[in-house]
């Protein structure tokens, strides 16, 4: 039986319960029954039940959570391992293209703080995140990025990211349409 099978079973009970104890009380002494008084006893202990059910509910709810946390703290090291292990693996290479792209910054004129955004922009860093790692606002990152476009004769993120990345795949194999043609 899973927890939340239990956890609802044990509010079924707890409810059972101190409705039973309230028809025993009124069993053992019916003269003492007022109406308003049972119904007043009956909603606090209704009430007492369902945040005892609620405090349960969250509590299991946590511990999912802590799980799931745990699973994904796993996933990500192992992603960052594998991503490290390639790299190590390509270093020779990465080193040839970030020299190639290095070069095609300074055919364009890039400033090194725009060369620095240009490469964070194809990374997919957001703007945010780029001003708050380079302490500066959004604004200035947008103009910048504005810089690398114009100099760069691309329309955008996209376009920066294909210029360089597109020469590395080939075409007719990455797009199942296009190998039938």
């Amino acid at each position: 039986m899973g927890r939340r099978a239990r956890l609802i079973l044990l509010a079924v009970g707890s409810t059972a319960l101190v409705f039973g104890f309230e028809v025993v009380k009124l069993l053992v002494e019916p003269e003492a029954f007022e109406p308003a008084d049972f119904a007043l006893e009956i909603v606090e202990r209704a009430l007492l039940v369902g945040a005892m059910v609620a405090v349960a509910w969250t509590t299991v709810g946590l511990h999912g959570l802590r799980a799931d946390h745990e699973v994904m703290r796993q996933d990500l090291a192992r992603a960052v391992a594998l991503g490290e292990a390639w790299r190590t693996g390509a270093s020779a290479e990465i080193e040839t293209f970030s020299s190639a792209i290095r070069k095609e910054f300074d055919a364009w004129s890039l400033s090194p703080a725009e060369a620095d955004i240009a490469g964070l922009l194809m990374k997919g860093v957001s703007v945010r995140d780029i001003a708050r790692l380079r302490g500066t606002s959004e604004t200035t990152i947008r103009q910048q990025a504005q810089a690398v476009y114009r100099k760069s004769g691309l329309s955008g993120r996209a376009e920066l990211a294909a210029y360089f990345l597109d020469s590395l795949f080939d075409a007719r194999t990455a797009v199942p349409e296009m190998r039938a043609n």
